[in-house]
């Protein structure tokens, strides 16, 4: 099992690489790949990502109630900001170990891998 969750982190790490190799700003498909692992991470709402201003700005649910049925919307989310200096870096920092981790991870691969360059599949087989 081991071996596997070092796989996974890998192909995620190199995915990660593969969507930070951009001048201005990334394709359509890698800004929804960074959205992705950021909502994951942050456990999120929103996530927004200033390219040219190296900024992202993050959207978390208000601490939680004792009403178990109260949903949230936007309008009462807390913002919060984070400056980067290297995107990649920071994405890659995001990256955690853990079976509820792997599973999002497999799923991502699954879903951007049709984006990567060269065609290699990064599931294997």
């Amino acid at each position: 099992m081991e071996e596997r969750e070092e796989m996974i982190q890998e192909q995620m790490r190199s995915l990660v690489t593969i969507s930070c190799d951009f001048d201005i700003k990334p394709n359509k498909a890698f800004q929804n790949f960074h959205k992705s692992l950021l909502k994951f991470y942050f456990n999120a709402i929103d996530v927004n990502i200033d390219y040219s201003e190296k900024l992202i700005s993050i959207w978390n649910p208000k601490p939680l109630t004792t009403n178990p049925l109260r949903l949230y919307d936007l309008n009462e989310a807390l913002a919060d900001k984070v400056i980067y200096t290297n995107l990649e870096e920071t994405l890659n920092g995001c990256l955690e170990i853990g079976q509820l981790q792997n599973s999002f991870y497999i799923r991502l691969l699954s879903e951007y891998e049709d984006s990567l360059k060269g065609g290699e599949s990064f599931l294997g087989a």
